[in-house]
């Protein structure tokens, strides 16, 4: 599902592309800093790859955290459009006659891609 970030819709496919181009960037940037290490005299090459691997290394790390939240909040779902979609009433009859672990089960059989966290929000509020 697309959702408005910053007025930019981004969804699974763009964030995956998104972070190949950062981590091929990265990549590219730290075999730079490798060469111009090495070549300009200012260290031996063992040394260069220390100091990027202990300077780059992170910074994957970070925008692979990143683009992993980003790619959360592309995924999830507003409440009220899940609510609109569903069978409302027959996740209430389900709540009444057998409980709400049911009623979240029956939702999530409505709604796969819905969260347990969500639907079990959702189920209190119905």
């Amino acid at each position: 599902m697309n959702q408005p970030t910053n007025g930019r819709v981004r969804d699974a496919r763009s964030l995956k592309k998104l972070e190949l181009i950062w981590f091929l960037s990265l990549l590219s940037v730290a075999a730079a800093v490798i060469l111009l290490l090495s070549l300009t005299g200012a260290t031996t090459p063992e040394t260069a790859v220390t100091i990027v691997a202990w300077t780059f290394v992170p910074a994957a790390g970070i925008v692979s955290v990143w683009v992993r939240r980003q790619r959360q909040r592309a995924n999830s779902m507003a409440l009220d459009d899940v609510r609109e979609r569903i069978d409302v009433e027959a996740v209430r009859s389900v709540k009444a006659s057998k409980g709400e672990v049911r009623a979240v089960k029956e939702l999530r059989r409505q709604e796969p891609r819905l969260s347990l966290k969500d639907a079990a929000e959702l189920v209190r509020q119905l």
